[in-house]
């Protein structure tokens, strides 16, 4: 019965019992932004060339970097496989259940195959604080990985919302995982991060010091030499020009709100309650102008005290996830989301923290529930 016990309580088991649990809420709701991810997945299947300036009528315009785009479409492409797959195989075979042809076709069906990039990031995500966990005990950095891949707050995101959070910061992670291994890797694959969505740079001034720390100023740049590159070829299928990538990056990183606070429950949603562009002045200057000075001042606060070791790698990504969502302007809710990863891998094991952990899920799935209440009830 041990040796079961132990077998059991292995990162295998519990990502494929997180897969399942994913996949029993992964069919019955979706967040209105699915819309968009299955007519850009659908489009891109089209053609890509230029598909940043096409329109997609009913839908907004694409505002996901490269990478996001790729992985709709793959989810389409791939929905589309298995769609044809079971009405040849219904054809085919006479005992093959026939009501699954018309379940295939619902759009439920569609959001459920656009959200699996997000669902697998989950899972990638769960692995890696398995391998980055603070603690040296198998059964602590298990429970560490429990926390994350077992959390309803990202269930409910990724699974039954369909956003994407996960996929920057797994990206994020294996540049982190990767780093010891390989220097010049750990900047593509957080290339790959900020390629996935722009909220990845909120956590760019850490990287630069923890690159700068870890090789010589010529390596350094060689890296970033090498992040240039990768950015360019990325968008290769989307533009064969060598500076619209950055100007198409550079188009989305406003956001697509002008609010003071787009659902997130932070400094602005308090002191702002009513609907409000952050134009409105505070004591003289705009909300925008007030958010970007505080952002400024405690990211270099926290870059000064990780720069002297006065804090570790992950609670200066904690804190730096924290400020960026309490601290800015038109932040949406779902935006807190990489708090509640770097916090696991920020702090050993204890009571004290562990109540931390509940209460920021619990304030993050109160506000995404609170922002789109699913299912409606």
């Amino acid at each position: 019965m041990n040796r079961l016990v132990k077998k059991l309580a292995s990162i295998r088991y519990l990502l494929l019992f997180a897969f399942v649990l994913r996949l029993l809420f992964v069919y019955f709701q979706y967040s209105g932004d699915i819309g968009n991810h299955l007519a850009w997945g659908r489009g891109a299947l089209e053609g890509t060339l230029g598909f940043f300036h096409k329109s997609f009528p009913g839908f907004n315009q694409p505002n996901y970097p490269p990478i996001t785009i790729l992985l709709f479409s793959l989810s389409a492409w791939f929905y589309q496989f298995m769609q044809t797959l079971v009405i040849s195989i219904n054809q085919a075979v006479l005992l093959f259940p026939s009501k699954i042809v018309p379940l295939m076709e619902t759009l439920n069906m569609q959001a459920a195959f656009i959200k699996l990039p997000a669902i697998l990031a989950d899972l990638g995500i769960g692995w890696l604080i398995y391998k980055l966990a603070p603690v040296k005990k198998k059964s602590s950095r298990l429970i560490a990985s429990s926390l994350y891949l077992l959390n309803p707050a990202v269930i409910y995101i990724s699974t039954v919302w369909g956003q994407i959070e996960s996929i920057p910061i797994f990206f994020t992670l294996l540049s982190l995982y990767i780093l010891k291994k390989n220097y010049y890797l750990s900047h593509v694959f957080f290339t790959l991060a900020i390629l996935s969505k722009q909220t990845a740079l909120w956590l760019l001034p850490i990287f630069l010091i923890l690159w700068l720390k870890k090789h010589s100023l010529k390596s350094f740049l060689q890296g970033a030499s090498l992040q240039v590159v990768v950015f360019i070829l990325i968008y290769l299928p989307f533009t064969f020009s060598l500076l619209e990538p950055f100007k198409l990056y550079l188009q989305t990183l406003s956001g697509s709100s002008t609010l003071v606070s787009d659902a997130a429950w932070n400094l602005w949603h308090y002191l702002y309650p009513v609907s409000t562009l952050d134009s409105v002045l505070f004591l003289g200057l705009s909300v925008r102008l007030w958010s970007i000075l505080l952002l400024l001042f405690s990211i270099s606060f926290i870059a000064i005290k990780f720069f002297k070791n006065r804090i570790t790698l992950f609670q200066s990504l904690f804190w730096l996830s924290l400020v960026a969502f309490f601290l800015q302007t038109r932040v949406h809710e779902r935006h807190l989301f990489p708090a509640l990863v770097f916090y696991i891998l920020a702090f050993k094991p204890s009571s004290t923290k562990l109540v931390g952990f509940i209460t920021l899920t619990l304030y993050h799935l109160f506000n995404l529930y609170w922002s789109l209440g699913l299912p409606f009830i």
